[in-house]
């Protein structure tokens, strides 16, 4: 067991540059991160960049040298945290399979973004995927799609692909964008605070220049999607903003409607968390330091809100100026005069998100509009129609509507279902999304043998 100063939980952008300034001021810093490479979502394949990956945008091209400076022989790829007790003491499996443990001084969770899970017909099939994953198969690997691709959904991420999958010569078939028409006086209201970062207004112009001036079919404001096929998916059909009915032939669907906070290592330490109406997700509440409702437990980035690559760095560095102050590495003097540039930066980029969030609501996703027979539970396959009747049943709250449907109860814990199963019961019930909440957290954050947990036994008597 070791005792750092500082353990990070995730290696991507936020976890990256908090280690960098930790270490630079002293502190003893490892970090966990589960997959086989760090950089996270947005980072991913930085390490290893290939020629293609010029063209994937000037803001990834920085990554490599963010992993540059953050290289340390501390820094754990391929492994993952599974229980976080609530001083911060971290079990976790490295790459060989042996459960191991850290006992920090503070934990920071870094835990970034995870798509928006989709619950529509047909989403299940094979032949659907999410547009996030597509986009790490090319970032990591330098994979495209081969045959007719069709991007459905909203979100600036559904733009940014289509954008670099035309950059690698492989253009979609087509692109089916669920965004509904913003108003005038929407768009007014958000529009100057947006301006504070016009480099990003600016890339959405490119992006939208260049998807028009392409071969791409582009059907706007679509709705009544659904995906259909027999032993795969084949085709992708929707109503225009005509009311015009289509349907497009397809060999691979790539889903996306927004990302949300990735927050299930802070909602197993039962960290308060906030209902956020304008990304319609919840938020992990933290104060301006990063510093979440338990004290020395830290949560910085995409996991405690969607604010963006940039504003996630630099909430990684503010977090690990206020640990430093904290453990007594420097005075509080200092830590202001190192964050006020970060915390200016970082502020512009949150002043941007409302024009985001009014332009790319999530419609594909809202589940208390879905059919029936939509599976909402992909873990237990459990259906629209199921969760309603439990909760006609009496079934009031996610966690009791465990026992009614099994819904949470598979190895996701809810990643796919939590959201939409507080969507349905606030329709059914008419309360408020915030007031239900969403299931409780329990470790093993995810699966793994029990063979595993026993063989620490010896080193972690508490464990059993």
């Amino acid at each position: 067991m070791s005792a750092p100063d500082l353990l990070i939980i995730g290696g991507g952008a936020t976890g990256l540059s908090a280690s960098i300034v930790a270490r630079e001021l002293g502190l003893s810093v490892e970090l966990l991160d589960e997959r086989p490479a760090l950089g996270g979502n947005y980072f991913a394949g930085a390490g290893n960049p290939s020629a293609g990956q010029t063209k994937l945008g000037e803001g990834y091209a920085r990554g490599a040298d963010l992993l540059r400076k953050a290289n340390g022989p501390a820094m754990r790829n391929g492994a993952f945290a599974w229980r976080i007790e609530p001083d911060g003491k971290t079990y976790f499996i490295d790459p060989a399979g042996k459960v191991g443990s850290i006992s920090p001084r503070r934990l920071l969770i870094a835990t970034g973004a995870q798509e928006r899970p989709v619950p529509i017909p047909g989403a299940l099939l094979p032949g659907v995927m999410y547009a996030g994953a597509a986009q790490l198969m090319l970032k990591t690997f330098g994979s495209v799609p081969a045959g007719r691709a069709v991007l459905v959904g909203s979100g600036p991420l559904l733009l940014l692909l289509a954008k670099q999958l035309l950059g690698q010569g492989a253009a979609p078939a087509a692109m089916i964008e669920t965004t509904p028409r913003a108003g005038l006086l929407t768009t007014a209201r958000s529009l100057p605070s947006a301006l504070k970062v016009p480099a990003l207004l600016s890339e959405g112009f490119r992006f939208r220049s260049a998807l028009k001036k392409s071969a791409m079919a582009w059907h706007r404001q679509a709705s009544g999607v659904f995906i259909s096929g027999r032993d795969k998916a084949q085709s992708v059909t929707f109503t225009d903003w005509h009311g015009r009915r289509h349907t497009i032939m397809a060999d691979l669907i790539l889903l996306h409607d927004g990302v949300i906070p990735n927050d299930h290592v802070a909602r197993q330490l039962k960290c308060k968390e906030t209902w956020n109406p304008g990304q319609h997700c919840f938020n992990t509440t933290v104060d301006q330091w990063g510093e979440t409702s338990r004290n020395g437990i830290f949560a910085a980035g995409d996991c405690t809100g969607i604010w963006g690559v940039e504003a996630a760095r630099m909430s990684g560095e503010i977090a690990a100026l206020e640990i430093a102050r904290q453990l007594g590495f420097i005075k509080a003097d200092e830590r202001d005069r190192r964050a006020a540039g970060p915390l200016r930066r970082r502020a512009r980029q949150v002043a941007f998100r409302p024009f985001v969030e009014t332009h790319f609501p999530p419609t594909l996703a809202r589940a208390g509009f879905a059919a029936d027979d939509t599976v909402i539970c992909r873990c237990e396959m459990v259906t629209a129609g199921e969760i309603r009747l439990a909760v006609r049943q009496g079934a009031s709250g996610p966690d009791q509507l465990k026992s009614f449907t099994r819904c949470g109860m598979g190895p996701c814990q809810g990643r796919s279902c939590a959201m939409a199963v507080a969507e349905i019961i606030a329709s059914e019930t008419g309360r408020s999304i915030g007031e239900i909440g969403r299931h409780d957290i329990r470790a093993p954050l995810k699966p793994l043998p029990l063979g595993q947990i026993a063989a620490a036994r010896d080193a972690a008597e508490e464990i059993v």
